[in-house]
């Protein structure tokens, strides 16, 4: 006799994470850090003070001003490279303080 609703774990972790909006925030804030860690490279991570994410804001705090400026101008690649990574839309913008 066969089971009619057996899920794998990974989908039933993915519909979790789905459904409960407090866990799915922090799952995704914790999946961006370590995507901006590999993406940046040492050297971006290394001024990269905080990272936040919420409703769609990517908000990134620095600690090199001149890094910053560089950023601010590369906005739009930074959400698609995170984008691409996730493989969905999750960033819709991007602040870099």
């Amino acid at each position: 006799m066969g089971r009619h609703n057996d899920k794998s774990i990974k989908e039933v972790l993915g519909e979790y994470i789905q459904t409960n909006k407090r866990v799915s925030k922090g799952y995704h804030t914790a999946q961006i850090e370590e995507i901006w860690k590999e993406q940046m490279g040492p050297i971006i991570s290394g001024y990269t003070q905080k990272i936040y994410f919420n409703d769609g804001i990517l908000r990134v705090y620095l600690t090199s001003a001149p890094l910053k400026k560089e950023l601010l101008m590369g906005k739009s690649k930074i959400i698609q490279i995170i984008n691409e990574v996730v493989k969905e839309e999750l960033i819709t913008q991007v602040e870099i303080y």
